[in-house]
């Protein structure tokens, strides 16, 4: 199988690095450091779940105009989807599905649009893994779980062989029978919770020592459930305290848009905040506490100076 990576961060390398290393013909997008090292050291993955491995990429700065792929794994930064659209587009043709596997719920939708719903299959991850320094992606914990679908129909054929492939290459992967559900289902937990990490640097379980900020965070929670109902999520009535359960025992600490707050990088806020408000307001239900947090983070979403710096 032929397949394009665009955007080789913790996500996608190391996703990618499964496939490359099961013997699927791996192409990566990269850039600056990062691209200099793939070209010169491969691809290396430091996992806390098995030994670690190198493998050989075929690593650009845009595909090769002769690459058609048969997968094209897309796992940028939302705020960098338009851009990758662009540098995928020659490698896309009727026979490619385009996997998208970024934070929150509309890049599967924009994907659709400019390369057809026939070609896009929606996917979330659960992982806890980032870019350690060019060339390294470092898997330091999380069940490294990956759940995709087709959200325009049921799956068929095409889906069950990426799922087989998948599974070949040793990915803990899920085939969802409704993937919106498996997107709304992470995108209610990690919004409220990267919206108050970064606000405040600390962790779920430190913020729910106070009942107060608990409760605001439980109003939030509240707010993405009732958007994704209506949008076909199908939560159940437990939900929400499955949720704010989590919080209080969590199963990772800072995440990953409070890092790149530190770093004084961009940050994910429209997608994983702002999206919610966007189509609150389209659907007609409220989403008060969401908006206040949001309009906390503006200010910050462009990157800049670190905290503390």
């Amino acid at each position: 199988m032929r397949v394009l990576v665009m955007g080789t961060g913790g996500v996608g390398g190391y996703f990618g690095a499964l496939l490359g290393r099961a013997g699927h013909d791996l192409h990566v997008i990269a850039r600056g450091a990062h691209l200099d090292a793939l070209q010169t050291h491969g691809l290396t993955v430091e996992t806390v779940a098995e030994d670690d491995f190198t493998i050989p990429v075929r690593a650009l700065p845009a595909p090769d105009p002769a690459h058609k792929a048969d997968l094209v794994i897309v796992a940028v930064k939302s705020y960098d989807l338009e851009e990758a659209i662009a540098k995928i587009r020659p490698a896309v043709t009727p026979d490619t599905t385009v996997l998208t596997l970024l934070n929150g719920v509309e890049s599967g939708e924009r994907l659709a649009q400019v390369f057809g719903p026939e070609r896009v299959l929606d996917g979330v991850v659960y992982i806890e893994s980032f870019a350690k320094s060019p060339g390294l992606i470092a898997q330091v914990g999380g069940p490294r779980r990956a759940v995709f679908g087709n959200r325009n129909g049921a799956n068929g054929e095409r889906e069950q062989r990426f799922y087989q492939d998948f599974l070949a290459a040793g990915w803990q992967v899920e085939l969802a029978e409704n993937v919106v559900t498996a997107l709304w289902s992470k995108y209610a937990y990690l919004g409220p919770y990267a919206a108050f990490n970064t606000v405040t640097g600390l962790d779920s379980a430190q913020l729910c020592q106070a009942p107060d900020c608990e409760s605001l965070m439980q109003r939030m929670v509240e707010e993405y459930v009732a958007v994704g109902n209506t949008e076909g999520a199908a939560f159940g009535d437990d939900a929400v305290a499955f949720i704010i359960d989590r919080y209080r025992n969590p199963l990772v600490g800072q995440t990953s848009m409070y890092r790149d707050r530190l770093g004084g990088r961009r940050i994910e806020a429209d997608a994983l905040v702002g999206a919610v408000v966007r189509r609150g307001a389209a659907a007609g239900v409220p989403t008060p506490v969401t908006e206040m947090i949001y309009s906390m983070l503006k200010p910050m979403a462009a990157g800049g100076t670190p905290p503390g710096a």
